[in-house]
């Protein structure tokens, strides 16, 4: 009796192949046992496939898909039969290595809740942005241009352009090539690297969000990666510093006087400043601590801006903080401070302005200058005095009294002090108690 074909004994190593596979065991030229899974035309629709494995059960495992669901070469859910069912003859155009990863990529995105077209998509829109690839110093320069050519303050963009250098100079070089590589673990390790405070995280966060929104709207980057990241307020929020009656005083008393800087403060920044001249800070001082003005405001702010005759202060929508005009009135103090050193044009700023404001702080006794304590000093006595929200936020600039009430509004327990903040004029003394303050 002769011996059967060696294919149909192949057949028999498993039962029930589909038409077109077939399995045969084989030896290596090193002895080593192992059986080959033949895809034919007839299965594939196309090209021959084959695969090796080291024994009849991974072969079965990869034919019909493991019972145990643990196979490695399981295709989600079921191996080739199910590849070709969902894939059809397509799937068998693909030579075995690219297969057997496909295999393997349909597995994990299942593993992730994904489809395979879903994320290949993912990739796409984020590998290949449809504008192209940005680098991103290019990116902050294109986005720096545009905010400014908006209309955008010249502090407002050159603290942005500030924030984000210091964060291309942190990105390793493969990610500062493309912006669209730029993932949220990325910001969030950088935020990390900064050790920064919560407020200044937050700023932070704030600002290069600005140039991912950017990259988003001009389809260099397919999202934001700074969206969905937040900062949490690790400690409570200290209420805002106003100056006491003494100290409004004497900041207005030293800097119509003027003083020498002393050497004893060893502080290089005043290293090549020996003294501040009489009235050359009073401008800046009296506007902020009688109208309110933030400090950008006043170091932008041109003598033809002030009005004596109107008594009021046009503030022009390029440079107020929200790009709204605004009018401030001119108090009765103020007016008079005003007029001790009053010029026809120019800026209110002396030359060597934060030179002169760390000596006046210094002078003041302070180790730092009090973020914004002129402007909240004036919200503050302001509200106090005249117990009318929407007019101080008006003045402040504001939108509605709700900023007022959260950042600007400080207690003033000594309300015999309220009146008297609005009576400091040149030459007011500290020490009298009754009428106006006359400084010496």
């Amino acid at each position: 009796m002769s011996k059967p074909p060696a294919k149909k004994r192949a057949k028999k190593l498993i039962a029930d192949l589909p038409s077109g596979v077939s399995v045969i065991g084989t030896q290596s030229g090193r002895g080593r046992r192992y059986f080959r899974v033949r895809l034919g035309k007839k299965f594939t629709g196309g090209l021959v496939s084959k695969r090796d494995f080291p024994n009849l059960s991974e072969a079965r495992d990869w034919i019909f898909g493991s019972k145990s669901g643990m196979s490695p070469h399981k295709a989600n859910p079921g191996a080739i039969l199910d590849l070709k069912d969902k894939a059809g003859t397509s799937a068998f155009l693909l030579s075995p290595a690219q297969l057997d990863e496909a295999a393997a990529a349909i597995r994990r995105c299942g593993e992730a809740g994904l489809s395979l077209t879903g994320a290949v998509e993912f990739a796409v829109r984020h590998a290949k942005p449809q504008a192209g690839t940005l680098d991103v110093a290019k990116a902050m320069e294109l986005a720096a241009n545009e905010k400014t050519k908006g209309g955008k303050a010249p502090s407002y963009v050159a603290d942005l352009k500030k924030r984000w250098k210091r964060f291309k100079n942190w990105l390793p070089a493969a990610k500062s090539k493309a912006i669209n590589s730029i993932g949220s673990h990325d910001v969030r390790k950088f935020l990390t690297a900064c050790s920064l405070k919560p407020a200044g995280e937050r700023n932070m966060l704030r600002n290069l969000s600005v140039l991912f929104t950017w990259a988003v709207k001009h389809h260099y980057a397919a999202s934001n990666p700074c969206e969905g990241i937040s900062v949490e307020n690790k400690t409570a929020k200290a209420p805002v510093r106003i100056l006491s009656l003494e100290e409004a005083c004497k900041i207005l008393k030293v800097s119509s006087e003027g003083f020498e800087v002393d050497g004893g403060w060893k502080d290089p920044m005043l290293a090549k400043l020996s003294r501040v001249e009489a009235m050359e800070m009073v401008p800046f001082v009296a506007v902020g601590t009688f109208a309110g003005l933030r400090p950008e405001e006043s170091m932008g702010l041109d003598w033809k801006m002030i009005d004596l005759s109107a008594r009021h202060i046009d503030i022009p929508a390029s440079l107020a903080k929200d790009r709204n005009r605004r009018i401030v009135e001119i108090s009765d103090n103020l007016l008079q401070w005003l007029e001790t050193c009053r010029r026809k044009s120019g800026s209110i700023i002396p030359q060597n302005f934060r030179r002169k404001r760390r000596a006046l702080c210094r002078k003041m006794g302070w180790d730092e200058w009090p973020k914004d304590v002129l402007r909240h000093s004036f919200g503050s006595y302001h509200l106090a005095m005249h117990s009318n929200a929407p007019q101080t936020a008006e003045l402040m600039g504001h939108r509605d009294v709700k900023m007022l009430y959260r950042h600007y509004r400080e207690v003033i327990k000594d309300k015999g002090s309220v009146q008297a903040y609005w009576e400091i004029v040149p030459g007011v003394r500290l020490k009298e108690k009754k009428g106006p303050r006359r400084a010496p």
